[in-house]
């Protein structure tokens, strides 16, 4: 026996279980070993008795992905030069099975309802895994072709930190190809406080997972990526 996923009913969350040798009927080509354990969910690390009576056929009609999308509408004032300025914005939270997986702010609700629909698919469909991030946690990547972790952020559900491998290059190696690879010419205000933050902390606070154009999700390899591109350009916003 082996727990496959979660469901919710009702805002309840319940568990989904593969059962060898235990089968239904396999209504609507459903796999015959699919089991609903429709009751109260066992502590983690143990399995409900394979004989209970709470299993029952898991069914095609239970939606795996139950969403629910907020949006709000605020209205913001300041003063500025002793006058008056008004100005709003739309705040999005996305929230999945009942777990908040990401959050975006815009202008107009309307461009944030048409945003939040195309969300849908596209973080189904991104590399990292944004509806279960704590499984992201540490997970090996190519940050401007140099190896790193990914972190995370605890507070902020869909952004994550970069933390440096330094298992085959050395730091300071690894900081000054960093820096090298990660200067433009065209900015104004280079990030050199942030660079030094990151450097004593062996931190970098990147920000939304989703915008990793300088990030190659998929570090199978020892070699790093040849193309100097920075790796893998998934889907931005």
């Amino acid at each position: 026996m082996r727990q496959l996923f979660e469901v919710v009913i009702r805002d309840k969350k319940y568990d989904v279980y593969s059962i060898e040798g235990k089968e239904h009927q396999g209504y609507n080509d459903m796999p015959k070993t699919w089991w609903l354990y429709f009751t109260d969910k066992v502590p983690e690390g143990t399995l409900p008795p394979i004989d209970s009576d709470h299993f029952v056929p898991y069914s095609s009609s239970i939606e795996r992905s139950c969403w629910d999308i907020r949006f709000k509408v605020v209205n913001t004032h300041k003063v500025k030069w002793d006058e008056d300025r008004f100005s709003y914005h739309t705040n999005c939270e996305m929230w999945w099975n009942g777990k908040l997986i990401y959050s975006f702010r815009s202008g107009k609700i309307e461009f944030s309802m048409a945003k939040a629909q195309y969300l849908m698919v596209a973080l189904a469909e991104h590399p990292y895994n944004f509806f279960e991030q704590e499984k992201e946690n540490g997970r090996k990547i190519w940050w401007y072709n140099l190896p790193a972790f990914v972190k995370p952020s605890d507070s902020y559900p869909g952004e994550i930190g970069i933390i440096p491998d330094y298992s085959e290059i050395p730091k300071e190696e690894w900081w000054k190809i960093y820096k090298e690879r990660s200067f433009r010419p065209d900015d104004d205000f280079p990030s050199f406080d942030r660079e030094e933050e990151g450097y004593n902390s062996d931190f970098i606070n990147w920000g939304d997972a989703f915008s990793d154009g300088h990030i190659n999700w998929f570090r199978n390899e020892r070699k790093a990526p040849s193309d100097g591109s920075g790796g893998l350009k998934a889907s931005t916003q």
